[in-house]
């Protein structure tokens, strides 16, 4: 029950961040950058606790790949609804790992396909819903988002678990890295007078992290694994009692399909 709840936090605290993110006003990589510097006192703190380490330098690439699924995000939220964009981007990133990890992990399950089946089910029906100007593009930048996160999901696995990086360490030297590459391209001056709508992204953003990773100390992974598709449900409740974002029948049932896939494929 402790891993229940705080997985349920956790989905609220992720959902929130992407919330929050959909309703900015600022957008691109001042928000990124900003968010990265309100949390850079607290990285510096954990390098100097804990030291770099010898594989540094993934931590390096990890950087790459957030930075390009923060981009991805906001233009995803730009093209389409929070309500379609969530779930879409969501929901199929647990698939697309269970895929691209088959060279390592052999074939998945056939639940597995099936899910995966039944989510891509759910997107095709939710791409033709008429009437929708900008739901295809919703759609299909949500697909790319969940690429993204499936590329730094199995990196971070990868450094994780092959190379032994420290975990505090790693993720701090990630976010300075960021702070550094993206203070070349964004304007300090012109992004700064937005703080206040950064600063519950970059607490939000961590806290969200960190609970999952403490339910992966109360439970098994299948279990987390399971449990994190409270995102998806949260995430499209929040688009449409905050957001007060319409869903036709034919998007609803696309929606119903996605959830009921991710489910199908994490049991």
């Amino acid at each position: 029950m402790t891993a229940l709840a705080l997985l349920t936090v956790a989905a609220a605290c992720h959902a929130g961040w992407n919330l929050l993110l959909k309703k900015s006003p600022l957008q691109g990589p001042g928000l990124i950058w900003l968010c990265t510097v309100l949390t850079a006192p607290v990285s510096l703190g954990l390098i100097g606790w804990r030291g770099l380490g010898p594989a540094w330098w993934a931590a390096l690439v990890s950087m790459a790949l957030h930075t390009a699924y923060a981009v991805t995000l906001q233009k995803a939220y730009g093209a389409g609804g929070f309500a379609v964009v969530y779930p879409v981007s969501r929901g199929t990133t647990p698939i697309l790992v269970a895929l691209a990890a088959i060279p390592w992990t052999g074939l998945p399950p056939m639940v597995t396909w099936a899910g995966a089946a039944l989510v891509a089910a759910g997107i095709l029906l939710m791409d033709r819903t008429p009437g929708r100007r900008g739901l295809g593009r919703g759609v299909g930048l949500g697909l790319a988002v969940a690429a993204c996160s499936c590329a730094y999901t199995l990196w971070d696995g990868f450094a994780i678990t092959t190379l032994d990086v420290d975990l505090l360490s790693y993720l701090a030297m990630s976010n300075l890295a960021q702070v550094a590459l993206l203070t070349a391209a964004v304007r300090p001056r012109q992004v700064l007078q937005y703080w206040r709508y950064a600063v519950p992204i970059a607490v939000l953003t961590p806290a969200s992290y960190g609970l999952v990773l403490l339910a992966m100390t109360l439970t098994t992974i299948e279990t987390v694994a399971i449990g994190r598709t409270l995102n998806v449900v949260v995430g499209t409740l929040l688009g449409l009692l905050v957001l007060r974002e319409r869903l036709t029948p034919l998007t609803t049932v696309g929606l119903a399909a996605v959830v009921g896939g991710v489910l199908l494929a994490a049991s």
